[in-house]
């Protein structure tokens, strides 16, 4: 990783961005297996996430310590770190997947309690109930309203939310060859759970802004809900853990579908808004009619206001599973009045231990070659654009700048759309990794103490999360300018 790029750089590559911006961006559409332009020619889709931005997740801009981290923290206070760490080992992994948080820790504590005498367990659970962990997005801001109340809180969220990311971003991002953007966001910032269907400017500020910012540089946008109500997986990148109701419940759907259809109507008319992922990562969805029920509900909320814009649905992980990697799981678009559709799936390689080899390094060619396989199925059945919207090898084993080179490449031979995971990364670890194109150049000192730091420490930390404070990872950049700058194929 290079050292912090001066402004003067940073100056000529956002006149050189804004040279090569179109006045105006076509309008772009799904036709058969591609996407085009208004011309009818075939448009390649290559983009990036701005992950962490407007749904939070706490570990890309360190922000707070994940739980299997601050567990430890309070155990190393009360003098019993060992215990707590042989309880763990004991309990085994947190699958959360298929295991509520809620439930696992207390079985860590109880055979922690085994382990420790009755003063210590008693210190640690005392502790623990002063300071306890912060999952997710919704726990983070609900420890600050209750430590610095609603105009507190609102001033380190509009702190973060000025600096993680700004118009800069968008320079860089078209610099190194991206055509799009990825904008996650979350419900909570349009509307409250107390006056649901009543909508709030804030998260439309945002929005505008990155919409503004992306059509002076010649980027698309992608609006994709990362964070919905009721959340539509398990997973602490929907603002919560271990709160999967989305599914469940038809009242969240509906809340889903009704803020879609304010935002669709908000920005129908603007090209640059090219596409809605309606859900991200829908995982629990309990079968394809469940997923689909919900979907349909969303895809009729927004088409009631904007009949031309690309709707992205998501599996969720869906093909994954061994039934589904046979037969597929998307639903037939044409069956269900669908149109203008495109069909995205999500993958990590690098996450399974069975394709690691001894030589310290990963298999990705072997993942891919699946992806491609069941992706190619659902395109052969359904005749719709394929988009990977996140993908990420996530280490920096010897092979995985070259597993990333790889899957780019194939994607662009074969005519599918992109978007790697993520964008900006502050790694307070100092292990090496991939995560983000630009990372955290300075010393990450410490990660925050959200229970016990003040809000003028928070405030003067979150000032330093400016991209000013962020160099690229200079063999990632390559890679990416190498595929970025590849021709344009059509989808056979």
């Amino acid at each position: 990783m290079s050292k912090a790029r001066p402004l003067l750089f940073i100056v000529i590559l956002a006149a050189a961005a804004l040279a090569g911006a179109a006045a105006e961006l076509p309008r772009l559409s799904a036709r058969g297996k591609n996407i085009v332009n208004a011309k009818g020619e075939v448009v390649s889709l290559r983009g990036m996430n701005f992950g962490g931005w407007l749904m939070m997740e706490t570990w890309i801009p360190s922000i707070e310590m994940e739980w299997h981290d601050h567990l430890p923290r309070l155990a190393r206070e009360v003098g019993i770190e060992p215990e707590l760490r042989a309880a763990e080992k004991e309990v085994g992994g947190f699958d959360d997947d298929k295991e509520r948080i809620q439930d696992y820790i207390p079985r860590v504590h109880q055979k922690l309690q085994s382990k420790v005498s009755a003063e210590k367990f008693k210190a640690y659970l005392d502790l623990f109930a002063r300071e306890p962990s912060v999952f997710a997005a919704k726990d983070l801001d609900e420890l600050l309203r209750a430590r610095f109340g609603e105009g507190g809180a609102r001033d380190i969220w509009d702190a973060y939310h000025d600096k993680w990311i700004t118009e800069t971003d968008f320079q860089l991002a078209r610099a190194l060859g991206f055509n799009f953007i990825r904008v996650p966001f979350w419900y909570r910032w349009f509307e409250d759970d107390a006056s649901p269907y009543t909508y709030k400017e804030y998260g439309f500020r945002y929005l505008d802004r990155a919409v503004a910012w992306a059509r002076a540089h010649g980027l698309y946008v992608m609006l994709d809900f990362h964070g919905a109500p009721g959340c539509q997986s398990p997973w602490d990148h929907t603002g919560e853990l271990s709160h999967a109701r989305f599914f469940a419940t038809p009242e969240f759907q509906q809340r889903c579908a009704a803020l879609w259809k304010a935002i669709a109507d908000r920005y129908r008319h603007d090209p640059t808004v090219f596409a809605y992922d309606l859900l991200n990562e829908p995982f629990s969805a309990r079968d394809v009619q469940n997923w689909t029920e919900a979907h349909d509900l969303i895809y009729d909320a927004i088409r009631s206001v904007d009949a031309r814009t690309i709707i992205v649905m998501e599996d969720g992980y869906k093909l994954e599973e061994p039934d589904y990697r046979k037969t597929g799981f998307f639903p037939d678009p044409k069956k269900l009045g669908w149109e203008n559709v495109v069909y995205s799936i999500h993958f990590y390689s690098g996450w399974d231990p069975e394709f690691t080899k001894g030589d310290n390094t990963f298999d990705h060619g072997k993942v891919l070659r699946e992806l491609v396989r069941v992706g190619k199925l659902e395109q052969k059945r359904w005749q719709v654009p394929i988009y990977i919207g996140e993908f990420s090898t996530m280490h920096d084993l010897p092979n995985d700048l070259a597993g990333m080179k790889m899957i780019m490449a194939e994607f662009n031979r074969i005519g599918w759309h992109y978007s790697p995971w993520t964008w900006k990364y502050v790694n307070d670890t100092g292990e090496s990794s991939i995560w983000g194109v630009y990372q955290f150049n300075p010393l990450w000192e410490r990660t925050p103490n959200l229970h016990r730091d003040s809000k003028e420490f928070l405030l003067n930390l979150i000032a330093r999360l400016g991209t000013e404070n962020f160099s690229l990872h200079e063999p990632y950049g390559r890679v990416l300018r190498e595929v970025l700058g590849q021709p344009v194929r059509a989808a056979k």
